[in-house]
């Protein structure tokens, strides 16, 4: 396989974030009652439809601008800290991407070493602090080692980052939250996964289905 996404990829990624969300929402409100406000799924569910109403309604045909106009949608729907998060990576991501009219592996290694150093600059935060950075920083990691190998087998790479992101968030059961509103909760956070660190899972393995599906 060659990975190769256009802008209709990307559209179609976007509204399966979207359901992929509205199902997990209910099991991120739950995670989060021990961290926080207990809303983190539904801000995430709220985000990912607003942003998979606008690719559907406008039908953007720049990468870049579906991923920058589709930030600003998240935010003004999620209503959170994590609208904001998003907001800049999204932004940060579509930066990456300007005036390219496909996306190789390369190019998604770039878009998510950009994503994370948005929202770390926005949000303040490192890794190992128990936030959506412990899923996504793993994942980029794997990218990197398997497009630094010769020839990568890309199936396999794929499936390597998605493990680490998935492992990147079960670890976050050995952390504690030190940012924002969960760190007032350290206590009964312990042994507990972060729901920011399984939607940056959500979100690596949903792009992942997507490009083995093809």
């Amino acid at each position: 396989m060659a990975v190769a996404l256009k802008a209709e990829d990307l559209r179609n990624i976007l509204e399966k974030l979207a359901g992929v969300f509205e199902e997990s929402k209910d099991h991120l409100n739950d995670l989060d009652t021990k961290l926080g406000d207990g809303d983190h799924g539904l801000s995430m569910a709220r985000g990912f439809g607003a942003v998979a109403a606008y690719v559907k309604e406008k039908c953007p045909t720049m990468i870049s601008n579906i991923l920058m106009e589709g930030g600003m949608q998240f935010n003004e729907a999620a209503g959170s800290t994590i609208g904001i998060l998003m907001f800049s990576a999204l932004r940060e991501a579509g930066k990456a991407a300007a005036e390219k009219e496909q996306i190789t592996l390369a190019d998604l290694k770039e878009m998510l070493e950009t994503a994370i150093k948005g929202i770390m600059k926005r949000g303040k935060a490192e890794v190992g602090q128990k936030t959506i950075l412990d899923s996504l920083h793993p994942a980029l990691r794997a990218l990197e080692v398997g497009l630094a190998t010769p020839e990568p087998d890309e199936k396999r790479l794929i499936e390597s980052v998605v493990r680490a992101a998935l492992e990147g968030a079960d670890n976050t059961r050995q952390l504690e939250p030190s940012i924002g509103r969960a760190k007032w909760f350290a206590e009964r956070s312990k042994g507990e996964i972060d729901p920011g660190a399984v939607s940056g899972y959500l979100i690596i393995q949903t792009v992942a289905d997507y490009l083995l599906a093809r």
